[in-house]
Order: structure tokens, then sequence, then C-alpha cells
């Protein structure tokens, strides 16, 4: 992973490669891309967070065209990723199994954590990339930034996404039905999913697992 490069037109296009596909915007909430220009605006407005990163193959170089895109998204109030979390946990059961204690020290430190957002080229799915970033951010989270836990969402009808989130150790917590998406003015049910500091810490081989 590393930062956008902003302004660049190549990274546009490498971006609009991947961004215009219909079946990767629809699952994270926005439009497919329809030109390079809206790509390069995307890198310039929008792919501007402080934890926002692209994606890459591994190259010699560590400079190769980015494949997808992650972001820790922080949990401000008023944030749309923190109200989510906030009011699925609030408004909604927790699933059977969950320690609602556990939930409690999560909740606890709340404005100092992190959403997990992230999609990746469809030429890329099923081989374990996503998974890898995935695990890398979590750490990164923990380890540089200092999180207490770190969140994540995916609809329901997106079990794929899901799957990544679990085997980077990510519980369920709870479901949230009608969650709106203005970008694209559709609702979806969603899963609502976290990782504490403690229980990665308790994982044993993540940091290895992350740094391989």
């Amino acid at each position: 992973m590393r930062p956008w490069k902003h302004g660049d037109r190549a990274e546009a296009e490498s971006l609009f490669r991947y961004a215009s596909d219909p079946e990767i915007g629809i699952r994270c909430g926005w439009m497919p891309h329809h030109s390079v220009e809206e790509s390069m605006n995307t890198l310039d407005n929008v792919f501007t967070g402080d934890e926002n990163y692209a994606i890459m193959l591994r190259s010699e170089d560590g400079d190769g065209s980015p494949i997808g895109a992650i972001e820790l998204k922080k949990t401000e109030p008023g944030d749309h990723a923190g109200e989510f979390v906030q009011e699925a946990v609030n408004s909604h059961d927790l699933f059977d199994g969950i320690d609602e204690s556990e939930m409690e020290r999560a909740l606890a430190h709340y404005e100092g954590d992190r959403v997990l957002g992230y999609w990746i080229g469809r030429p890329f799915w099923g081989q374990g990339l996503m998974t890898e970033a995935l695990q890398m951010m979590i750490r990164h989270a923990f380890v540089d930034l200092g999180c207490n836990a770190v969140w994540g969402g995916h609809y329901v009808e997106n079990p794929a996404s899901g799957k990544v989130m679990e085997h980077c150790g990510m519980q369920t917590v709870c479901r949230k039905d009608g969650d709106y998406f203005p970008l694209i003015d559709r609702t979806y049910d969603a899963i609502l999913r976290v990782i504490t500091k403690e229980e990665w810490e308790r994982g044993g081989d993540n940091t290895d697992k992350a740094d391989n």
C-alpha cells in the first residue's frame, strides 16, 4: 500500500480501470466511475484522508499501479462512518455470542477508533490480497495509530466482504436494516463487525501475518 498520487493522469487511468466496474462501486456505496476525469476528481477531492491508501501488487520499487483502495476513516462526531457504528450498536440487538462488556470497552474511547472502507478490482478477487491488505491496516491502526478498536460494515448481500473481515479476526456485532447510502440513493441491510486491540493481541500471530 502507498499514498495516492494526486493530480497524476496515469494514476487516474488505473483507478478508472477498476472503479468503472459496476460490480465494485455499488457494493461500497458509490456509483461506478464514468470517465478518467471523474477518477481524477476522486483522487484530488475524495481520496484525501490521512489514512487513505492505494493497494498495489508487490513490485521491486514499491510504486506499482493501484488495483484497489483501503482507508481507516476517523470516527469523529458527526462523521457518517462513526454514526453508522453508534446507531447500529445503540438501536439494534447484539448478535448471540457477542460479549457486551467487550463492546463497552470498544466504545469507551470511541473517538480514537477507525472504521474500515476498502475495495479491490474484480480480477484480483479470491486471491487473498484484500485479506492481506486488511491485516496490515488493522496492525497499523493498533500499533501506529493507537486505536482501541477497528470497525467495519458490509451489505448482507455481500458475504465475500464479511469473509475477508472474518479472516482478519473481526467479529459480528449486529445487523442494521435499511441503512441509506446517499451516493447511490439506495438502502441496504448491513452487518457491523469489530476487532478490539485486546482481541487482536490475543490472536498471537497477527503481527507476523501482517508483516509477511
